[in-house]
């Protein structure tokens, strides 16, 4: 069943704030707990966000990297960008999903150190079945 699925996220720190809306036709699976999103992403490419049982959320750009954010955890990855590698670290803050078949939304807010410096990440998607 087709999907659209409109991504929302806020970012802040101490010298930025900035809002991105963006929209991508999307598909939604749900196997043994584990919920499946996937999209092109302008930018990154072919993305999978993958939520666990556990809370667990693991977005896969394959374009680009791979973030893992859980409770406790702290993901550092680098960033291969234009400019040169960026090292970046995730923390998940706050997490929480009411996703299914019929639509529903991933809410997260994650900490995120880009070459040391924090910013503030607070990501809505919102999955909305296709109209027949």
């Amino acid at each position: 069943m087709p999907y659209t699925l409109n991504i929302s996220t806020k970012i802040q720190s101490d010298d930025y704030d900035d809002s991105i809306e963006v929209s991508y036709p999307c598909s939604y699976s749900c196997e043994n707990g584990i919920h499946r999103l996937k999209y092109t992403d302008d930018e990154a490419g072919f993305t999978v966000v993958r939520i666990s049982p556990d809370g667990c959320i693991e977005i896969r750009r394959r374009n680009s990297f791979t973030i893992i954010m859980r409770d406790g955890y702290i993901h550092s990855v680098d960033c291969e960008t234009p400019y040169g590698r960026i090292p970046m670290q995730f923390t998940l803050v706050t997490a929480a999903h009411s996703l299914s078949e019929i639509g529903g939304t991933l809410e997260y807010t994650a900490n995120v150190h880009i070459d040391g410096q924090l910013q503030v990440n607070r990501v809505t998607m919102k999955l909305i079945q296709a109209a027949d």
